[in-house]
This record gives structure tokens, sequence and C-alpha cells, in this order.
């Protein structure tokens, strides 16, 4: 099997709406994989009417994290997980696909990988000497932003991993057919207080094989994510950014702008001071927008810690974003998630991108917390949204976001009935749109009136998104429930996809 490692114009910007070479590879390969699943589930059709799947993880923090590995893993138990096609996630879902891609075939090892999960986020520490190694080393770029902060304690003290691989050495297990190939979002913050999160101008995507602006068809190999461009080429290459940095970006807003602020000073000035204490770990809820316990700093080594895996970035590790634009002048720092970059007028048409010398890039749920806008490209041709919400806000709003987004920008969406949409606090575990011409979206709230009858006000705070620290027991309630969301409604799955079969393979014999 052929796997693309270089792009084709290496370090080059590339101005287009086409997929990138790698994606291709990897739809194409997964294709073949996703027909074979059909078969055996009594859906037989012609390659040519595969249709392509996506699944959405809302953002949710901690949260949506644990629930998409149930979800995915729930889905692999009714051999549905092989029917995706693209596995997409904003915020705390990026986390748990940005685990499960170091692994070329994580789609068979679900369940130790969710017990390595479970392992590792109930530990109540976190290492003080090595979240000081990172941000001593991501000090000594000139970029240095509070993102690296972030990335480093927060997120990093939430997930207890400190991952220093890449997001183009996940090509392999995105190129080789055996899982879903990831599509990861954020958006540019100075774009999005400008236009809003109904212009595509706003919406950046990650990929294995490319860092790329959707409203604007600008793309940069992954590898080169981060280095300084001027007039369209290449000025400067630096390291691409580690996988830890990019999780502290696509996690920058784990709740409201006085949430975040409040966990970076009590992390800041904690760190500083060494302190030990923290909130009692058995604590199970917190009122809604109260940052939960956060786990407590130590001096000791984690134990486990595989410092081998850790070794030092060189120098000037890179910024995160790509500079396309003339980054002599000196930046200043950017709030947590963002992304110094920049566009010169030679390589972009744009004149918003030629102003700003950076880019920052920040989660995309402050946009719409589900990224239906990435796989609503028209070249992903997807057929079918599986839309699992994780997320803080009621249950339906990334819903009405996209339904105004699409209505906006002449993108095919089905109509979203409100009156399917009475009852935000105690929500149905699925709900089917369809439309002719556009996708067919289903709705899966987290927590509902199937999965926790009486129980879902009551739920949704105790494991509000902004809480940071799990054991083990709400660890499993909520891959339960997750997982109640699929069992209950794989038959719905199933009928959907036999519709969009039996409809494309009578489109095409007429």
């Amino acid at each position: 099997m052929e796997i693309f490692h270089k792009h084709k114009s290496e370090g080059k910007i590339r101005i287009s709406r086409e997929l990138s070479e790698g994606e291709k590879l990897g739809t194409s390969n997964r294709k073949v994989r996703v027909k074979k699943c059909l078969d055996s589930l009594g859906i037989p059709c012609n390659l040519d009417d595969v249709p392509n799947i996506a699944i959405l993880g809302a953002g949710g923090g901690l949260r949506a994290m644990i629930a998409l590995h149930g979800t995915l893993q729930e889905l692999q138990k009714h051999s549905l997980l092989d029917t995706i096609m693209y596995l997409c996630g904003v915020s705390g879902s990026t986390w748990c696909m940005s685990s499960l891609y170091k692994n070329g075939d994580w789609a068979e090892k679900l369940q130790a990988l969710e017990e390595s999960m479970c392992a590792r986020l109930s530990k109540y520490t976190w290492s003080i000497p090595k979240a000081t190694k990172m941000l001593l080393e991501a000090a000594e770029d000139e970029n240095y932003s509070l993102t690296e902060f972030w990335a480093y304690t927060v997120v990093y003290g939430m997930l207890h991993e400190l991952d220093k691989g890449h997001l183009s050495e996940q090509r392999s297990a995105s190129e080789n057919g055996h899982n879903p190939y990831p599509i990861y979002a954020a958006v540019d913050e100075r774009s999005f207080s400008k236009v809003t999160e109904y212009s595509p101008a706003s919406w950046f995507e990650f990929t294995p094989h490319e860092a790329s602006f959707l409203g604007y068809g600008a793309s940069v190999p992954m590898e080169y994510f981060g280095s300084e461009y001027k007039n369209g080429e290449l000025k400067k290459q630096k390291e691409e950014k580690s996988m830890s940095y990019l999780q502290g970006l696509w996690g920058s807003a784990i709740g409201s702008k006085t949430e975040n602020e409040k966990v970076i000073k009590d992390i800041f000035f904690g760190f500083f001071k060494g302190e030990k204490e923290s909130h009692s770990p058995s604590k199970e809820s917190c009122p809604e927008g109260i940052v939960e316990g956060f786990p407590a700093p130590t001096l000791e080594p984690e134990a486990g810690d595989m410092e081998g895996a850790l070794q030092c970035e060189p120098a000037g590790s890179a910024p995160g974003g790509f500079s396309l634009g003339d980054m002599e002048g000196s930046l200043q720092s950017e709030p947590a998630g963002a992304s110094p970059g920049g566009f010169s007028p030679a390589a972009l048409d744009s004149a918003e991108l030629v102003k700003d010398k950076v880019i920052s890039l920040v989660d995309a749920g402050i946009a719409i917390n589900c990224a239906f806008p990435l796989v609503l490209r028209p070249e992903r041709k997807v057929k079918l949204i599986l839309s699992f919400d994780y997320g803080p806000f009621e249950p339906f709003k990334a819903l009405k976001q996209t339904a105004k987004y699409c209505k906006e920008n002449c993108i095919p969406f089905p109509e979203i009935d409100e009156k399917l949409l009475q009852e935000p606090d105690n929500p149905s575990d699925c709900y089917i749109f369809r439309g002719e011409g556009a996708p067919t979206v289903m709705h899966f709230p987290l927590f509902n009136k199937v999965n926790c009858p009486a129980y879902v006000t009551e739920w949704r705070i105790r494991f509000t998104p902004v809480r940071c620290l799990y054991h083990v027991g709400d660890i499993t309630k909520l891959l339960q429930s997750a997982r109640l969301n699929v069992s209950n409604n794989k038959d719905k799955i199933l009928q959907e996809i036999k519709y969009i079969v039996a409809h494309s393979s009578k489109k095409r014999s007429s």
C-alpha cells in the first residue's frame, strides 16, 4: 500500500479548495474498509456508492474527552465504527483523538486504551519539574505566548501527559484505512471577533497532512506549521509544534474567559509557590460555572514517567501558527490558545490576512461547539453526520448555529424543526434531520431522558466541562452514558445508512 509522506511542493503554501493528496489517499483506502463493513452489515453497495459518514465530537473539556472514547468504543462493539470516514473534534474531543491516533490501529485497541485513559486521568498530582522543563524550552522562542503556559500546566495537569510527538506523525494512522480520517478544529480569534462564527473566514482546520484556513483555501504542510513565510515563500523553517502544544490550543476554552483566567491565575500562583493542596479528589461535583479542584502540583517525578520520550526540543521551537508575512517585529503575548502567525500580500488576496502579522488560533468551541463547517466542505462529500453533543450549552445550540451558518453561506443543510427542540433541559437521546440535497444529521445530546431520566440537570452540573479532576467512578458513569446513546440508537443509525446507500444507488441507476 502506498503511503503519502511528502507534500508535493514541500514547504509551499497551497492555495486551493481541493483536499490534500494525503487526505485523498487516506479516504480512498478507508473507503475499501467501509465497503467491507457495510457488506457485513447487510448493506451491499458498489465502491462508488459508499457514503462518507462523519462523527462530530463536541467540545466539553474532560467530559468530552471521556465521552467520545465511550462513543467510539460502543460503535466498535456494534460493528459501526468501520462505517465512519471522518472523525472531527472540537476542544476536549480533540484530546481524545490526539491520544488515540498515536496508535496506528487504535480502533482495535479501544478497551486497552480506555483502561490506560482511566488510570491516567484519575491521578491527583502533576509534576512541576516536567512542566518547568517544557516551559523553559518554550520560553526560548521569541513568540512565546500564554498558549505554552496553558498547554504545559493546565492541560498537562488535566491530561497527565506531555506528548512531544507531532501531528504529522499521525499520517500513517490516517492513511492506512484502518481508522477514520481525523480533523481537528480551531478558529482564528481575530477573524471571529470581526465576522462571527457564521463566516468560513473564522474557521481553521488541522489534519495530519495540512494546517488550513477554511475561508481562504490556504494550507501549509503540517510539518511546516510554525515556520515563517514571506511573500508566500518559506523564510525560516522551525520545528513543528508538539502535540501537547496543539492540545493546549485546541482546548483553550474549557469555560468562559473569566473561568479560564481563574484557572490560569490559580495554577500560576500555585505553580511558583510549589503549592501542594487541591480540592478533595473525592469531590464528585461542583456548582455550574465553578472550576473543579485542580490536581495538585508535586516536586516528585510522575510514576512511569518516560523521560526518554521527553528529550529537549531545539532552542527556538516553533510558534503556534504559520507566519506567511514578515515576522521581523516583536510580537506581544497572545491569550491562552493564541498562535503567532501572519500572511503576506503575495500569499493571499485577502485584506484581513494581509493586515495582521499574526493569526490567533483558539478553541473552536467559542464559535460553534461542534465543527459542522469542516465536514460540510463540499469536497468531503459527507452524506451522514453523527453529531455527539458533549458541550456546556443547551444541547441544540450548535445545531441552530450551524443552520444559520449554512443559510448565510448557501451550504445545503437539513431544516431544523424547532418543534422537535422544545425540551432542552430534558432532551431525547437522538434527533434526526433530513433534507433534499443535504446531508442527514443525527444529533445525540450526552445527557438525556433516556440514559439518565430525572437526572439530566444534576449530571450536567456534576460533570461540568470546567471540571478539571475526575475519579474512576465518575469516568465510568460518563463512559456508560455515552455508550447508551449509541447502543439505544444503533438500529436508527443502520437505518439511515441503508436509506442513504439505497438512495445513492437509485440515483446512479437513473
